[in-house]
This record gives C-alpha cells, sequence and structure tokens, in this order.
C-alpha cells in the first residue's frame, strides 16, 4: 500500500498510461475492487486487470487510460474508451474505471476527470458518459454539471 501524505494539486501530473505503468494499474484496480461495492460483485482477477490495461494502453485513439502521478507514483486512474452510441450513431467517450487511493483523494480526481473531458473533446466526442457506484459519487458528477441518464442493475447469475 501506498501511504501518501497531504497531496498539493500542484505536484500531481496529470498523463497517459504507458506499458510501464501496467504492474501499478492491476495493483491499483485490485484495491478498487476490494476497497468499493465491487468486491461481493465482481471477481478480482490480476490477469484480467493486467488485459485490460494493457488493451487500454496500446489502443490508440480509441480507448486510454489517463494517470495522475505523485513524484514517482501512480496515485490514481480513469479508464476510457470511445464508441458509437448503440441508439444515435454519435461518437461518445465511456468510463472503464476512475480509481484515486483513498490515501490521496482530493483534486487529483477532479483533475483526472477534467483530464478525461479534454481527451473526449479531442476525439470529437459529443458526450462523457460516467458510472456512479454510489450515491456519493453520483453526487461528485452532479455538482460538476453531468445529469443522470440511465441506472444501471446487475444480477448474478
Amino acid at each position: 500500500m501506498h501511504m501518501l501524505a497531504e497531496i498539493a494539486p500542484a505536484t500531481t501530473t496529470i498523463r497517459s498510461a504507458t506499458s510501464a505503468d501496467i504492474p501499478r494499474l492491476v495493483e491499483m484496480g485490485g484495491r478498487f475492487i476490494e476497497l468499493t461495492i465491487y468486491r461481493d460483485r465482481v471477481a478480482h482477477r490480476p490477469d484480467a486487470l493486467r488485459a485490460l490495461a494493457t488493451k487500454l494502453t496500446t489502443a490508440g485513439d480509441e480507448a486510454a487510460i489517463l494517470v495522475a502521478e505523485h513524484g514517482d507514483t501512480l496515485i490514481g486512474m480513469i479508464g476510457l474508451v470511445m464508441f458509437e452510441h448503440h441508439i444515435s450513431g454519435e461518437l461518445v467517450a465511456g468510463e472503464v474505471c476512475w480509481w484515486v487511493e483513498p490515501e490521496a483523494r482530493g483534486s487529483a480526481g477532479v483533475r483526472l476527470l477534467k483530464a478525461a473531458e479534454r481527451w473526449a473533446r479531442d476525439r470529437h466526442a459529443v458526450a462523457l458518459q460516467m458510472i456512479a457506484p454510489t450515491e456519493d459519487v453520483a453526487c461528485i458528477y452532479q455538482a460538476l454539471g453531468y445529469t443522470p441518464v440511465e441506472t444501471t442493475y446487475q444480477r448474478n447469475l
């Protein structure tokens, strides 16, 4: 676990992830599963996380992982994919994952989200779709001007 002191926004860099970041992305993905409501809903499979991180970091303009880096430590990530909306055919960016280490929460998460919006706009997306697994996350989105569109339900089979 990476224990981090109070992190000033100016000392955190947002950049595109590279293949060298994949081990840390897998580690953060594991923490995401273990520490959130997903722990009882999504299997923690490091091999699948590694494959996903590899796919998103090598997909060119179709997908990306943006990371927040403090010093030489990755403290957050946001994974994105571009797709044609299945009803309108418009180009949309969608969140795959968004995680900031609990010890580093604050402005890094919002900075990652703003960077994701720029990434999507630069690729001519008309919208960015984000996932709100809890009401707390939904409140963050609404405070930043996002509008709820759908609610997703899952039943294990």
